[in-house]
């Protein structure tokens, strides 16, 4: 078999039917990892391939369940997961605790932490983290504003903050990502 005819008909994976596809979507991510991992020495193409693929799978986990209204077992439920999801793009430039999370869902801290793992793919932080990066991006590309004016105002403590994170996300700096961003 070679290396790139491991393939998975991510079609069948954007229709998820009740409350299987997103655990099945689990099991072809994982599948996805290992095998790039047993290509590392021999493949390096396509080991990077394979984890592009279980990338874009995982990250798609939060946003198929949500577009197919459904809770999946564990997970939120659609009505608590919409609701998280607006409060973070309404307030995340401000502070964000997984206690006010978790009230929202009307679940203590540790399940709700749980069910934001199986509904969004990612954590509550890290979730938050992630919508803050988007949105410097977009302040970076459309306004002139200095890198620690954008910080503040996408809600992190200072420039220094926004550099860890964007560079964790991005693995770039900002001012790097910003240069390119713009030449391009």
């Amino acid at each position: 078999m070679s290396a790139l005819s491991f393939q998975i008909d991510s079609s069948s994976l954007h229709r998820p039917q009740g409350m299987a596809a997103p655990v099945s979507q689990h099991h072809h991510v994982n599948r996805l990892l290992v095998h790039a991992m047993s290509l590392v020495e021999r493949d390096q193409t396509a080991a990077i391939e394979f984890v592009r693929q279980a990338s874009l799978l995982a990250n798609d986990t939060g946003r198929l369940v949500e577009k197919a209204g459904v809770s999946i077992r564990g997970g939120l439920a659609p009505w608590q997961a919409e609701r998280v999801r607006r409060h973070v793009e309404k307030n995340y430039a401000g502070r964000i605790g997984l206690d006010e999370l978790a009230q929202m869902a009307r679940l203590s801290n540790s399940y709700f932490s749980a069910a934001f793992r199986v509904t969004f793919g990612t954590s509550p932080h890290e979730y938050v983290s992630r919508r803050r990066v988007e949105q410097a991006m977009h302040m970076m590309l459309n306004t002139e504003s200095p890198l620690s004016e954008i910080a503040l105002d996408c809600g992190f403590a200072d420039q220094s903050h926004l550099s860890r994170v964007f560079r964790r996300i991005t693995r770039q700096t900002p001012a790097a990502w910003r240069r390119l961003a713009r030449v391009a």
